[in-house]
C-alpha cells in the first residue's frame, strides 16, 4: 500500500465559512494588516450627515425677532421725535404767550392813563392822544363817548389825571390778552370846588395785537 504524502501546515484550524487569510494560503507572506481578526476588519458605518435644514426654524425665528426689534426701535424713534417737536412747539407757544402778555400789559398801562385822563382846556389834544392807542372799531365808540365827556368837562372846568397802580393779566394768548387795570383818578372841577378828589377805579381792558403793536379793543368798568 502506497502512502499518500501530504503537507500539513501547522496553525489554527479554519472555521467553516471563514475567509482564508494569506497565512493559510501556501506561498504567501502574512502582513500585519492581514493578521487582523474578523472582528477587527468590520467597516464602521459613517456618521449620519447633519441636515442643515434642521436649523432653519431657529434662523427664521431670529430673523423675525430682528425685524420686530427694528420695527419697535423705529416706532420709538418716531415717538421721540414727535414728542420733542410737541414739547418744542409748546415751549415756543409758551414763550410767545408770555411775551404777548408782557407787551399787552405795558401798552395797557400807557393807554389807560391817556384814555382816562383829560383837560377841559385841551380836549382835542387829550382825546387825540387817547384815540391813538385804540383799535379802529373801538376808536369810533370812543369818539361818541368823548363828545359827551367833553361837553360836561367844559361846563364844570374839569381836569382828570389817571394814575395806573397795577395791571394784572386775566387770560390771553399771543394775539389777544384780557387785563385788569387798577387806576386812581384825581379830578378837579367846579363840582369839587377846586379841590382834588381821588377815585379808586378798576377796569377790564381787552388788548389785541396789530402787527408788532397792541391796541385797546374794549374797556369795561368794574
Amino acid at each position: 500500500m502506497t502512502e499518500t504524502s501530504s503537507t500539513v501546515r501547522p496553525g489554527r484550524r479554519r472555521i467553516a465559512g471563514q475567509r482564508r487569510r494569506p497565512a493559510d494560503i501556501p506561498g504567501t507572506t502574512p502582513t500585519p494588516a492581514d493578521d487582523r481578526s474578523a472582528e477587527d476588519t468590520r467597516v464602521e458605518a459613517p456618521a449620519p450627515a447633519v441636515d442643515a435644514t434642521v436649523e432653519a426654524p431657529a434662523e427664521g425665528g431670529r430673523a423675525r425677532a430682528q425685524r420686530l426689534l427694528a420695527g419697535v426701535l423705529g416706532v420709538i424713534v418716531v415717538l421721540t421725535l414727535a414728542g420733542g417737536l410737541f414739547l418744542g412747539q409748546k415751549a415756543w407757544q409758551g414763550r410767545n404767550t408770555e411775551q404777548a402778555r408782557a407787551g399787552a400789559s405795558a401798552t395797557a398801562r400807557t393807554a389807560a392813563e391817556l384814555v382816562l385822563s383829560y383837560d377841559y382846556r385841551q380836549l382835542d389834544k387829550s382825546f387825540a392822544a387817547a384815540r391813538a392807542t385804540l383799535s379802529p372799531d373801538f376808536a369810533d365808540d370812543f369818539d361818541q363817548t368823548a363828545k359827551v365827556v367833553g361837553e360836561q368837562a367844559t361846563k364844570t372846568k374839569a381836569t382828570v389825571r389817571a394814575d395806573v397802580r397795577e395791571v394784572a393779566v386775566r387770560d390771553g394768548d399771543a394775539d389777544r390778552v384780557t387785563l385788569l387795570v387798577f387806576v386812581n383818578q384825581t379830578t378837579t372841577s367846579t363840582i369839587t370846588q377846586g379841590k382834588p378828589r381821588i377815585d379808586l377805579n378798576r377796569a377790564r381792558f381787552t388788548m389785541v395785537r396789530s402787527g408788532d403793536t397792541w391796541q385797546v379793543q374794549q374797556i369795561e368798568g368794574l
